[in-house]
């Protein structure tokens, strides 16, 4: 079942509003039922403990409530709940607290190693993940910036083409942050990984 999944957070928004269809399941993530008000996206689900947000929204669909002492973010919670999608699209996701920025980009890589996609849309850029493969990713244009991190100890069999400092069968270790501040050569670009988690930051196609 190749269902993909949205959910909206309650970090920061910028220019470009998500393309939803009538077949994506959409998850307002407490505060992010704001923006989805906002813009009349209407979502499947809310949830979240609703320190963010008000609980009393004007919402006929089902709404998850949580206690605010627990051991997960609320956009953890969603992506939990839709443990049934094999794609994952995160907006609100980051900006505002640092720390939920990096919990956001922790999700990303675990989906990954549990063979799912997953986006985490920020400030003209998308960060995603890869465990254990390869995929073909398309940036704004060339001379873009392109990021790559080891999200593991060790990633090992790393390559990198269409970029202008390609790698092949590389090692990258998470102490040392070797992928930084590449850049696209016409905007498409392929990364593999044979063994290990990388996080790669690439600059976004607005429109």
């Amino acid at each position: 079942m190749n269902k993909r999944v949205f959910i909206f957070a309650a970090g920061m928004y910028y220019d470009d509003i998500p393309q939803v269809t009538a077949d994506d399941f959409i998850i307002a993530a407490d505060g992010g039922y704001i923006y989805t008000s906002e813009h009349e996206i209407i979502p499947d689900l809310i949830i979240g403990d609703f320190d963010s947000s008000k609980k009393d929204v004007n919402f006929a669909g089902e709404v998850i409530t949580l206690p605010k002492e627990k051991d997960v973010t609320d956009t953890a919670a969603a992506v939990n709940f839709a443990a049934f999608a094999d794609e994952f699209h995160i907006y609100g996701g980051t900006g505002g607290r640092f720390d939920h920025t990096l919990a956001n980009i922790a999700l990303i890589a675990e989906l990954s190693r549990q063979g799912k996609h997953a986006y985490l849309y920020g400030d003209g850029v998308i960060i995603t993940a890869l465990t254990n493969g390869k995929i073909a990713l398309k940036s704004k244009n060339s001379d873009s910036v392109v990021s790559i991190f080891s999200f593991t100890d060790r990633c090992k069999g790393v390559t990198v083409t269409g970029l202008k400092y390609p790698l092949t069968d590389a090692v990258l270790t998470s102490g040392v942050p070797l992928g930084v501040s590449n850049e696209t050569l016409s905007g498409e670009f392929t990364v593999e990984v044979k063994n290990g988690t990388l996080v790669i930051f690439y600059e976004k196609i607005i429109g």
